[in-house]
């Protein structure tokens, strides 16, 4: 049997594709030398540190505001400052009364904000900021994680209690205005730190 030029260069052409084709999967299907690294362990809650000016503080709470007091029958609004500044309005003999409230914040060592109240302007009446706040708790859909303490003049703001729709927590670590430092940290559920 005579073998011609074509035949054997059809065969080493095959044979070559099929080593190449070989030699290809081999290297694929190889374990690769590359190391995952490994995730470091991080002591205690795992977070992402988060600093806001008050402009845009501002705007995160007013848009919580508008998805927590979406149904209220009643609107107040909250602006920051160099205090925290909480217009709105109470029923008094059938009408309806502006008041104004300020408010020192202070961040606290568990994560929480309170809100001392250090002024209050209720049109020419003399009503103590108590009966102010105790009206607003009762007349406000104020979302759950806030607690109004008339009889402290203060209002409470548990953001261990505020929970984000993923799960994530939010711990106040500065709440300085004059300065316009806030810093707040954002926490990982504890399933997603593991």
């Amino acid at each position: 049997m005579k073998l011609t030029k074509w035949k054997v260069a059809f065969f080493l052409l095959l044979f070559s594709i099929i080593a190449v084709i070989g030699l290809l999967a081999m290297l694929i299907f190889l374990p690769s030398d590359v190391e995952k690294p490994v995730v470091a362990e991080v002591e205690g809650e795992t977070a992402f540190h988060v600093t806001s000016s008050k402009a845009e503080l501002n705007q995160l709470v007013n848009y919580f505001l508008a998805e927590e007091a979406a149904n209220a029958p009643i609107d107040y609004d909250v602006y920051i400052g160099d205090d925290v500044e909480l217009y709105g309005s109470f029923p008094v003999f059938g009408t309806d009364i502006d008041y104004y409230m300020t408010f020192e914040p202070e961040a606290l060592e568990d994560g929480n904000i309170v809100l001392r109240q250090n002024g209050l302007r209720v049109g020419l009446l003399d009503i103590p900021a108590s009966y102010v706040l105790k009206t607003a708790d009762s007349a406000y859909a104020f979302p759950e994680w806030v607690h109004v303490v008339p009889n402290e003049e203060r209002i409470y703001l548990s953001l261990a209690e505020m929970r984000l729709d993923n799960g994530m927590r939010v711990k106040a670590e500065s709440f300085n205005l004059e300065k316009d430092d806030i810093q707040f940290a954002v926490l990982l559920p504890e399933k997603a730190a593991e």
